[in-house]
């Protein structure tokens, strides 16, 4: 099962926000961080996408990205179909 967590991270936090990502994420190269290409009223869309348990590592990152989220982290789950 894989998770997806999006998010909007205003324009003028972006370097901060994926410093304190980097940070949090630590070594690992999980989860993949992705933005949108485009922005909407000063906004960026930001997607975690984790392959394997998230668990801790998502926990840990959703508090080091707190100061940075505008607005509410949104998480789905999706399963292989194939």
């Amino acid at each position: 099962m894989a998770l997806y967590v999006y998010y909007r991270v205003p324009e003028a936090d972006a370097a901060a926000a994926l410093a304190a990502f980097r940070v949090a994420r630590g070594a690992s190269d999980e989860p993949r961080l992705m933005r949108r290409p485009d922005s909407a009223q000063g906004l960026q869309t930001w997607m975690e996408v984790y392959d394997s348990a998230a668990g801790e590592a998502e926990a840990r990152i959703a508090a080091a990205m707190a100061a940075w989220v505008s607005g509410e982290r949104h998480l789905e789950h999706f399963v292989p179909l194939a």
